[in-house]
């Protein structure tokens, strides 16, 4: 790969964007190799987390817009074609079988924020900086922007980004709940991976049917949620990884989950 680093932290695939002279702005080629690094983890058995990171002072910097700019003559069939694979994108972290952690090291424009808000957890380092610049290029917000965003931060303060392009700091992005977490720059790596290893340390059963319940979860009322959660609890009763994490609870030892 060309685009990427991809390396791999015991039960943890580390996935680094690395064109750090454009701030890892992504290209056609970037997106192809992404596409091929997810699904080459979604079939992996030995992979239970991917984390998705950034070399040097940015996440990613957003699209390559010279590169775009000579997809723009395209006629419209062609243009929407190619949106709809990039969207295909978003669709495969939210599907993933593994759960996806972001963690955003500075810079963070464009497709840089809609990969982190596609992913399941968000970390960010101090330096870190979120802006949705589309209303300032003259694009409409895709790559489900619209969907996730509100649920995260608020409808109002969704709209506020949105229309301004605003740049926030890290701060402010975890004062709104657009990341979870906040740590010091030079944790953010030390941080990201023992949080991975926990997630990774876990029953992977409940962990996969978690990831899939917390996104339908946004659309139904609460008998509907109750429901999720009886299907949920019963397909962890009939699992392998509720045996062992009983036995090994009563046994006082730490468990070793295998999965179904």
């Amino acid at each position: 790969m060309t685009d990427l680093k991809v390396r791999h932290e015991g039960a943890t695939m580390v996935i680094t964007f690395d064109r750090p002279e454009v701030l890892n702005a992504f290209r056609d080629q970037t997106y192809r190799e992404l596409v091929t690094a997810l699904e080459e983890a979604a079939d992996d058995p030995a992979v239970r987390v991917v984390v998705l990171t950034g070399t040097g002072r940015a996440f990613s910097a957003g699209t390559d817009l010279k590169e775009l700019a000579g997809h723009l003559g395209e006629e419209s069939e062609l243009l929407k074609e190619r949106t709809k694979a990039l969207q295909e994108l978003t669709m495969l972290l939210t599907e993933h079988p593994k759960v996806i952690i972001c963690a955003v090291n500075g810079l963070s424009v464009g497709i840089g924020v809609e990969l982190a808000l596609a992913s399941d957890i968000r970390i960010a380092g101090e330096s870190a900086t979120f802006a949705l610049k589309e209303v300032h290029r003259g694009f409409f917000p895709s790559n489900g922007v619209l969907y996730f965003l509100p649920r995260l931060v608020g409808h109002g303060r969704a709209v506020d980004l949105l229309l301004t392009g605003e740049r926030i700091d890290a701060a402010q992005a975890y004062a709104t709940g657009l990341v979870s977490r906040l740590v010091p720059d030079a944790e953010l790596p030390g941080t990201t991976l023992a949080m991975a290893e926990q997630v990774a340390a876990a029953a992977p059963t409940p962990v996969r049917l978690i990831k899939q319940a917390m996104t339908q979860v946004w659309e139904l009322d609460l008998p509907e949620v109750l429901a999720v959660e009886i299907e949920g609890l019963f397909a962890c009763l009939n699992s392998t990884d509720m045996i062992e994490g009983v036995n090994a609870f009563a046994q006082k030892r730490a468990a070793t989950f295998q999965g179904n």
